[in-house]
């Protein structure tokens, strides 16, 4: 009987020291579930025009075709294949460039869409082209195997994290390879 009060102070000391504080583990937690599902995860834009300039005024330069690996540590290797601009089924390779970005992940956001994706800094350490490419500011959204980036538009053009882009195109995504 007179270890009764010592087995409760024991027993809730344990319950207490398995829990946490909400609002800073959630966020950790939050961030932790979006890594996961991405660390070591293979992706695939299909076919697709590419114009260096978002104005109907330029035409099609390219077609793409790119490829994205994402290892553990949440960089990001993108080979981007480029065809003819009549080579609409991505036949016949002209050339390719390879870029690695380091993921960093945000809070949430809800697109303009109503998407809740979450907030990426994608900072560029390697261009195969030797071009200092400058951080984007963007959203990303896991739906099942398909990864959607956001898209610029108005004033979210992604240079700052003021204009973080704000928009996800449904129609633009990247496809998972599972192997």
């Amino acid at each position: 009987m007179k270890n009764i009060p010592i087995t409760i102070v024991l027993s809730s000391v344990f319950l207490f020291s398995c829990g946490g504080s909400e609002g800073g583990n959630s966020t950790e937690t939050l961030k932790s579930d979006s890594m996961t599902k991405l660390s070591n995860t293979y992706w695939e834009k299909g076919c697709s025009g590419y114009s260096k300039f978002s104005s109907d005024e330029f035409k099609t330069l390219w077609n793409t075709k790119i490829k994205l690996s994402i290892n553990s540590s949440l960089e990001g290797t993108y080979r981007t294949e480029y065809f003819h601009p009549n080579d609409e089924e991505c036949n016949s390779m002209m050339f390719d460039s390879f870029d690695i970005s380091k993921f960093e992940f945000k809070s949430k956001v809800i697109s303009d869409e109503s998407i809740e994706g979450r907030g990426l800094n994608e900072t560029f350490i390697f261009n195969s082209n030797n071009r200092d490419l400058p951080p984007i500011y963007t959203l990303i959204y896991l739906d099942s195997e398909k990864l959607y980036f956001g898209q610029r538009s108005g004033a979210h053009m992604g240079d700052l994290p003021e204009t973080r882009h704000s928009s996800i195109s449904l129609d633009d995504y990247f496809t998972q390879i599972l192997n």
